[in-house]
This record gives structure tokens, sequence and C-alpha cells, in this order.
């Protein structure tokens, strides 16, 4: 197999596996190991490609129409990633952030420099230094992002929470308050629209 060929069926699981469908339902479309297709997946979610393992299998009492993905689909994770950044005013890589901490329950740092490293990766004006970006870059954006949120939320009140050795995480009640304040910018932009 060419390694464009490996290249592209690579990427084909990892669109998969953002869209929700299953590690065995993937295999056996490919015919392949669900073990190799998992450990597939895993490399792409340590590399920040993929954010997070989909479910095994379908439930085995599960009807075809209940076979649809639960993940946001490329077209809306950019449309989330714009609207983040308008609603909370944060940077591109604070967005970037905020959206892998809304579709987690925990994000472990390694993820979080990976997404960093990607973003770096994709810029027009790549930085001369192929060395990777220091891992403590990690804290240091939470800390901005954490100050940008503030305002959002009542005093006192610390909306993504540290993982001590771990991560960070942003619990369900804030994560639903955070989509609710992006689905009230949106709104509120497409009023702003049809008023004009």
């Amino acid at each position: 197999m060419s390694d464009h060929k490996a290249f592209d069926i690579l990427a084909s699981i990892a669109r998969l596996a953002n869209e929700g469908i299953p590690v065995a339902v993937i295999a056996r479309g490919l015919d392949a190991e669900s073990g190799s297709i998992r450990n597939v997946i895993q490399d792409a979610i340590n590399c920040g490609v993929v954010t997070e393992m989909p479910r095994a299998d379908w439930p085995p009492t599960a009807r075809r129409a209940d076979h649809l993905p639960s993940q946001l689909s490329k077209e809306q994770e950019k449309d989330l990633l714009i609207t983040c950044r308008r609603a909370f005013d944060v940077t591109g890589l604070q967005a970037n952030f905020l959206v892998v901490l809304l579709k987690r329950e925990e994000v472990d740092k390694d993820t979080l420099h990976n997404v960093i490293e990607s973003q770096r990766a994709i810029r027009r004006n790549q930085p001369d230094n192929p060395e990777s970006v220091d891992p403590k870059m990690v804290d240091v954006i939470i800390c901005n992002l954490r100050k940008k949120l503030r305002p959002f939320w009542p005093p006192g009140h610390e909306v993504i929470k540290t993982l001590w050795g771990h991560g960070y995480y942003m619990e369900k009640v804030d994560r639903d308050v955070a989509l609710d304040k992006v689905h009230a910018a949106v709104q509120s932009a497409t009023h702003d629209i049809a008023a004009s």
C-alpha cells in the first residue's frame, strides 16, 4: 500500500471517529481488527486530531435510526470556534481550548499541548524554529482563558477546574452555561443581520 493511500485511510478513520462512528463499525467497514482501529484513533487523539474515543459499538438493541453521529461535523465545529471567539472575546487558540473543554468531560495537558502544536503547524507564517512549544504554555493559555471567562460567571466561580497532575475540566453545568451563551451570541448576530 502506498504512503498516500495509507494516509487517506488514517485520515478517514479520524474523520469517522470525530463523527461519533463506533470503533467496531469502522473496523467492520474497513475489514480490520477493532484493536488496531482503536490504536489508530488513540494516536489521533494524542495528536489532537480526534477529540475523544467513540463508543465501542452500536448498542445491540439500537435501531438503524439510532445510529446517528453524536459529534459535531467539521463545519459545525468551525462555527462553534468562531462563535466562541465572539461570545467570550477570546483568541483563536483560546477558542480551540474552549471547544475541546466543552466537548470532553476532562482534558489532559498532552491533548491541549497537541492543540497548540496543530494550530502552530497550520499557521501561514510558520516559525523558522521547528522545536515544539514548551508544554507549560498550556497552563499559561488556560490561565488567560480563565480570565476571559470570569466576567460571564458569578464572582469567585472558577469555570475551568484543575485535575492536579493530569489536566483540566469544566463541570457539565458550566459547559451547558457556556453553550447557552454561545447560542445567545448566535441569536444576537442573526437578529443584527436581519435588522440591517
